[in-house]
This record gives C-alpha cells, sequence and structure tokens, in this order.
C-alpha cells in the first residue's frame, strides 16, 4: 500500500467523523480513475465494517424485471431498498453512472444526497472535478451535469 493511498484512507475515516455530524452524512471521492477511486472505498469500507455497493450492478437488476416506461417511477423505491440492504453503518457507492441515464429522469446528486439523510455515504463521483466543481459528462452530452462545490453542502474528498 502506497504512502498517498494510506493517507487517502485516514483522510477518508477523518471525514467520516465529520460527516456524521452534519445534516447530508456523505463524503464524495473525487478525482483520480475510476480504479483508483474503488480501490480507495473499498479500503474504506473494510477499515470502517462497511458495505460497498455496486449501484449500477444491484439496480439494474432491480429494475430488469420493470417495463421501460415503468423504471423512472420505481427507481427511487429500489434505490432506497438497495441502501436498506446494504446492513451496516458505513454504505460505499461504486459505479454510479446508472443514475445519469436519462430515461431514469433523475438528479443524481440530489437522490444521493438525500439518502444520506438515512445512511452514512461514501460515494465514488463517476465523472471529474475540476474548477471546484463535480461535473459528469461532456457539455455537449445530454446527461452533463455540473455541480459547484457551495451547492453540494457536502463533503469531497480529492484524489
Amino acid at each position: 500500500m502506497s504512502e498517498g493511498f494510506t493517507q487517502h484512507i485516514v483522510g477518508l475515516r477523518s471525514a467520516l467523523q465529520t460527516a456524521r455530524r452534519e445534516h447530508f452524512r456523505i463524503i464524495w471521492v473525487a478525482g483520480g480513475s475510476a480504479t483508483e477511486r474503488s480501490a480507495v472505498i473499498r479500503a474504506v469500507a473494510d477499515a470502517e465494517d462497511g458495505a460497498v455497493l455496486d449501484v449500477g450492478r444491484l439496480l439494474s437488476a432491480a429494475l430488469i424485471e420493470i417495463p421501460s416506461p415503468h423504471r423512472a417511477v420505481s427507481v427511487d423505491d429500489a434505490f432506497s431498498d438497495m441502501l436498506s440492504s446494504g446492513g451496516k453503518e458505513v454504505l460505499c457507492l461504486d459505479h454510479l453512472e446508472i443514475l445519469f441515464e436519462t430515461s431514469l429522469m433523475l438528479q443524481p446528486i440530489d437522490m444521493v444526497k438525500n439518502a444520506s439523510r438515512r445512511f452514512l455515504l461514501v460515494a465514488s463521483w463517476p465523472g471529474t472535478f475540476a474548477q471546484d466543481s463535480l461535473v459528469f459528462g461532456p457539455e455537449d452530452h445530454p446527461a452533463h451535469l455540473k455541480t459547484p462545490r457551495q451547492d453540494l453542502e457536502c463533503i469531497i474528498h480529492e484524489i
């Protein structure tokens, strides 16, 4: 384990102590590659006796039996059920790209933030962290999203 990797784990564990006292109890892990973010949140889950949830895989499995026109109205319940099934205090969310699927008509950041009022979350941001904003997709993409840090009301840990 590299010193930088260890520093991320220590920093995130400290941030979790802060997040426990916040209204929105979430830490977005941003920057680095998807592989690096996944490794970091897995290590935090191990250190905190938490669970890692592959949101894309689990939510897809929950929605596959639902006809396409009805998925948008079912996704909130499926997401909540997925989080409840985690069974741990700390839930680490990975592979969140499905939340940006335009046919689901979601507000991904708001959805995760609202869930963080019930669950202590560490979430891998599936885009970039640029100009002090979380960014998903290129500007000309239908799912493009850019949210400045000050609008998030939660912690961002940059890799």
